[in-house]
């Protein structure tokens, strides 16, 4: 009971973890609507590797370098720009006369979903302080006693919630997008654009505030 008890808690973790909607799931989202499965699964692949990064840090005891001033403002300014960029090119696409499912060229290339995702992720601010906080909380809450291996397989476990709600929300977009209509799909990919947008905002103040 006790062993089912420490795969499923940290599984559960992960799920919690990548279940709020942010620019990564909206990202998913809008690539699932116009390529399908993989674009879909390799934004939150890409997203993965850099909480494994984030991970690796904490377990590093870098917790000191990702929370400083000039670290977080290169994140925000950052990570603005490129949802900026991404919520412009999917407003614009949206309202073009070209049909959603065949408009989009970056359906072909899973690197650029890859890159996609790992760089929202990687220009998140918001991200570092929820794993610094969350990942770090328990971990601290295992207590001293346990192996490396033991805090190792922890974490992985965290990982595997984490891909299987990305696997989830991959796979239901891929099933459903050929039974929306385009306006609708047109009207999601739009709301998408702009709610990245303001993130990208979101992100640009908090530059402001932490250089002034």
């Amino acid at each position: 009971m006790e062993s089912l008890f420490f795969i499923v808690k940290p599984i559960v973790l992960g799920i919690s973890l990548a279940a709020p909607i942010g620019p990564i799931k909206l990202e998913m989202i809008k690539r699932g609507i116009m390529g399908g499965f993989w674009p879909a699964m390799l934004v939150g692949i890409g997203a993965i590797t850099v909480d494994m990064m984030l991970m690796f840090g904490i377990f590093l005891g870098l917790v000191t370098f990702l929370e400083s001033t000039l670290f977080s403002a290169i994140l925000s300014a950052v990570g603005s720009y490129f949802l900026a960029k991404l919520g412009i090119g999917s407003i614009l696409r949206s309202l073009s006369a070209e049909k959603i499912i065949e408009s989009d060229d970056e359906k072909k290339s899973g690197a650029g979903s890859y890159w996609t995702g790992f760089f929202i992720a990687l220009g998140n601010p918001f991200i570092f302080i929820f794993w610094l906080g969350v990942y770090g909380s328990a971990l601290t809450s295992l207590g001293p006693h346990h192996t490396f291996l033991y805090l190792l397989i922890y974490s992985l476990l965290i990982i595997a919630g984490v891909t299987l709600w990305n696997l989830n929300i991959a796979l239901t977009i891929h099933f459903i997008r050929d039974y929306i209509k385009d306006r609708m799909l047109k009207a999601i990919t739009f709301i998408a654009g702009v709610i990245l947008l303001g993130f990208s905002i979101k992100l640009f103040i908090q530059m402001v505030g932490i250089i002034t």
